[in-house]
């Protein structure tokens, strides 16, 4: 029989059961009832939005999102990898009407060509006939949805058969002038921009940026004179930055960046032999590379800058850049104002010292330009800091020379360290090993093949190990700086020899001052308690040895070789009873503690 205290109990519990189901019978009706326009409490949205506060103050600033990296809706602007893959994806049928139309364009060139050797067609009719051509692709691919696959492949050829005759009926056959010519091939170049944007197909804008400026090639650059070419360029790049600034596509800058600097280049260098222009023609294509500058290497930058106040950034952790970006935007800082200096060199035929100062001057600007956006872009920042750092050892190699060039590469190495230590990159890392090895091997060369001997000679040796043996001191890699410091070291132990040992018994006198040296480490490294510095000092000691035996006894007097003997022993056996109590190792860490449960 039950007591008579589990019933009381046994009913609780069912009226429980039974309130909890008809709760959950209720829900969803009282879910359907509830108000369309019940919002949450205003305080709420505001507390969890609300960031948590910091104990101290970020050394930089936060990385902002930019239009450039992070994808918006519109205008669309895809990454430079997703723009190459559209460029080139394996679809069957849009490659088959891409070979249909080069093959069709091939046959209007052979069809020329049997022409002219049968007689057929006067010129005015070949020329008429590949423009009809060309308008009938570009017809047909404006006729056609632009959802569908062919139409970009239609329109690209009409365009390259524009472009194919024009050049034919100014060079082949001669039927229109020079400056005709030209008005068209730009004209064709800003209807490809125009349908680029129209269509959204980046193919379009590269095609018409490649046919603009590699046309002239073709039409022959000894027609154009310095101020037509300057100012047919400065027009196809304008057209060229357009889809640029618009949507972002790195290929059409890229393709602009080939052919601009080539045409320009060569033009250049064939200035003043074949077409002996003067100071105002040089000046026209001195304008039209500064324009070129600014289209291709300015423009790209200030679009990523002008971002911070267009308000539609959002300010979010930055994604990380891939190789692709990363090479497109070290890129885009270094190869315009390198190309710059090229042409202008070419163009003015410079000696290397006014060249020299003028990259100097470039790697200042692009320097101020890095200081200037640091606190908004710390990544551009450090792209500009790379530019500048890559110019400015050009610039020197132009207009310096012998110790002072030396001294100026050590101390741009040093600078870099320590930018990079404060927030510069691995880029600014990166180049400043590189000016270590320039520096270091150009000063031992020097100590190995001592030339005449001077002031300027030893400062800027001096310099040179003072400045590796700072960088240490700016590096968090443990190799890295034993490498510098052990460098470091053998250039004072060189310097010492180099400039002593030409001297009157300068062989001893060498080998007492790395004694000296040795010694001097050695008592650092037992009050610093350092093993690394106390085999360094042996390492001094053992090679101060081994000099004394290889080179000193062949060349000293038999009197100073006694007493340098004599004098290092009794020097080497007093150390060696009197350092034990000198000797303060350092304090080796302690173990972690174990987790709880692990023995073994």
């Amino acid at each position: 029989m039950s007591s008579p205290h589990e019933n009381p109990l046994e009913a609780r519990i069912a009226r429980l059961e039974r309130m909890v189901e008809e709760i959950h019978q209720r829900l969803p009706a009282a879910a359907a009832a509830a108000p369309a326009d019940v919002q949450a409490p205003a305080a709420a949205p505001a507390l969890a939005a609300e960031p948590p506060a910091r104990a101290f103050p970020p050394l930089y600033p936060e990385p902002v999102a930019y239009d450039d990296d992070l994808p918006r809706r519109r205008p669309a602007e895809p990454l430079i990898h997703d723009e190459i893959a559209a460029l080139f994806r394996w679809d069957s049928q849009t490659w088959l009407n891409r070979l249909g139309i080069a093959m069709l364009l091939l046959g209007v060139g052979l069809l020329f060509r049997y022409s002219i050797d049968r007689g057929w067609l006067t010129n005015e009719v070949r020329v008429g006939f590949g423009a009809a051509v060309g308008a009938v692709l570009t017809a047909i691919g404006l006729r056609m949805d632009r959802e569908r696959r062919f139409s970009a492949v239609l329109l690209g050829g009409g365009l390259a058969a524009f472009y194919i005759t024009g050049w034919a009926a100014f060079n082949l056959y001669a039927l229109v002038p020079y400056t005709v010519a030209f008005i068209a091939l730009v004209a064709i170049t800003a209807a490809a921009s125009g349908l680029a944007l129209w269509r959204s197909e980046p193919a379009l804008a590269v095609l018409g940026s490649a046919g603009g400026l590699g046309v002239p090639l073709l039409l022959g650059i000894s027609y154009a004179s310095p101020r037509g070419l300057a100012a047919y360029t400065s027009m196809i790049l304008a057209w060229t930055a357009v889809p640029y600034l618009r949507r972002g596509w790195r290929s059409t800058v890229w393709t602009a960046n080939a052919f601009a600097w080539t045409l320009l280049a060569l033009y250049a260098n064939w200035l003043p032999d074949t077409f002996r222009a003067g100071p105002a023609g040089r000046g026209w294509i001195q304008a039209a590379a500064l324009f070129a500058w600014i289209v291709l290497g300015v423009l790209p930058l200030a679009r990523r800058v002008g971002n911070w106040f267009s308000g539609s950034h959002a300010r979010h952790a930055e994604r990380r850049w891939t190789g692709l970006d990363s090479l497109h935007w070290y890129a885009i800082a270094l190869l315009p104002p390198s190309m710059l200096l090229v042409v202008t060199g070419l163009t003015w035929r410079m000696q290397p010292e006014r060249l020299g100062l003028m990259a100097i001057g470039a790697a200042a600007v692009y320097g101020v330009a890095a200081a200037a956006v640091r606190a908004r872009d710390l990544r551009l920042a450090r792209v500009l800091l790379v530019s500048a750092a890559a110019l400015l050892p050009v610039g020197c190699l132009g207009a310096l020379d012998g110790a002072v060039l030396l001294a100026s590469l050590a101390a741009q190495m040093l600078a870099l360290h320590w930018l990079a230590l404060r927030g510069a990159g691995p880029a600014a890392r990166w180049m400043a090993h590189k000016l270590f090895v320039a520096a270091g091997l150009w000063t031992l060369y020097r100590l190995a093949f001592p030339g005449e001997a001077s002031a300027g000679r030893v400062l800027a040796d001096v310099a040179v190990a003072a400045a590796v043996f700072a960088s240490s001191y700016a590096i968090r890699v443990r190799t890295e700086v034993s490498v510098y410091r052990i460098f470091a070291h053998v250039v004072v132990m060189g310097i010492v020899l180099r400039e002593v040992a030409l001297r009157p018994g300068g062989q001893g006198i060498a080998t007492i001052l790395w004694c000296a040296y040795g010694l001097g480490l050695l008592l650092l490294a037992a009050r610093r308690g350092s093993a690394a510095l106390e085999r360094l000092a042996i390492l001094t000691l053992l090679a101060t040895v081994a000099k004394l035996f290889l080179v000193d006894l062949a060349r000293l007097d038999a009197l100073f070789r006694v007493l340098i003997f004599l004098g290092f022993g009794a020097v080497f056996l007093w150390l060696s009873y009197s350092m034990a109590g000198w000797w303060r190792p350092a304090a080796a860490p302690e173990p972690a503690p174990r987790p709880a449960g692990h023995d073994g």
